[in-house]
């Protein structure tokens, strides 16, 4: 009963700490490169990464759109099992400068996400990324 209390405790601190920072997303981050497409890049910030459940996980991701000069920063969940994510909020920034030019509300509804896209890609290196963790934690 002790370890899962320590669990839950655990949890919710990352929990807390991930809404914290992402409340203004201008937060110290550890973007990790995870697709490209054109002069589109993908990245995932591994320190806003939390385990929602065993299926769902929580991450800031930023879609850098270089040929625009443009950073999008997606506060988002993933559901693997039903291959969806929701978006919570966007804020967009001058790349060069990270000045933030706007910042959107999301949505509750999840969309659907296919294997050829790079979202599938992001799951997979979320996934890749706490397995990693969790074995170096041992």
């Amino acid at each position: 009963m002790r370890m899962r209390r320590y669990s839950v405790r655990g949890l919710l601190l990352a929990a807390l700490v991930f809404l914290m920072g992402l409340g203004h997303c201008a937060a110290a981050e550890d973007m990790q490169f995870v697709d490209a497409d054109g002069d589109t890049g993908y990245y995932v910030d591994t320190l806003s990464i939390v385990r929602v459940s065993e299926a769902e996980r929580d991450a800031v991701v930023a879609v850098v759109k270089a040929a625009e000069n443009r950073r999008y920063l997606y506060r988002m969940r993933f559901d693997r099992t039903q291959s969806t994510y929701r978006i919570f909020s966007t804020q967009v920034e001058i790349y060069d400068t990270k000045e933030v030019l706007r910042t959107v509300p999301g949505t509750d509804i999840p969309q659907p996400y296919t294997a050829s896209s790079p979202m599938r890609s992001i799951v997979d290196f979320i996934e890749e990324f706490l397995t990693a963790k969790k074995q170096t934690a041992k």
